[in-house]
């Protein structure tokens, strides 16, 4: 081993503290950048009059819509799998419809914890419904990533195979 000069001492030192400042920094924003994703974007809280009777009608009614397009669209995923796009859009639709659902919940003040000063209620039962919504389509999207991990290359080669069969009958 070779002898290492103690004048250099200090500087070498210095060259670790650098060193696993570095990889410190590093852990620090991928753990921060990490975190950030988990709990999705900031959302400010609404600081407005709780919503009245009419709307929560309306938000009943807007939820009631939306669950009913979930339905419909995960039906519709169905018949879309053999495409190579199916995926990626349900991807973006998802995404999109809970961004919806997100700001319904805002709209409607389903997070408030203030008791409600007109003293009919709904707006606890509405939030519940909302999280029965999201819950379903947990379990939808769970379903969709699995059968897109496991067997979406067989949804896909019978779809080419239809085509090909298709393909190869004669024109009338």
């Amino acid at each position: 081993m070779a002898h290492r000069d103690p004048r250099y001492r200090p500087f070498r030192l210095a060259l670790w503290v650098v060193y696993f400042a570095a990889i410190a920094l590093g852990l620090t924003v991928l753990l921060t950048s990490i975190v950030h994703h988990l709990r999705g974007p900031h959302r400010p809280a609404h600081t407005g009059a709780l919503p009245t009777r009419a709307a929560l009608r309306v938000c009943v009614t807007e939820l009631e819509g939306l669950n009913r397009e979930q339905n419909v669209h995960a039906w519709r995923l169905a018949e879309d799998m053999g495409s190579a796009d199916a995926m990626p859009r349900w991807e973006a639709w998802a995404r999109e419809w809970e961004q919806r659902v997100d700001d319904l919940g805002d709209r409607c003040r389903l997070g408030a914890r203030d008791p409600d000063p007109q003293g009919f209620g709904g707006r606890e039962e509405l939030a519940r419904a909302q999280e029965a919504v999201l819950s379903l389509h947990r379990a939808y999207r769970a379903q969709v990533n699995r059968f897109a991990q496991e067997d979406e290359s067989l949804a896909r080669a019978a779809s080419e195979a239809l085509d090909k069969a298709r393909q190869a009958l004669p024109a009338p």
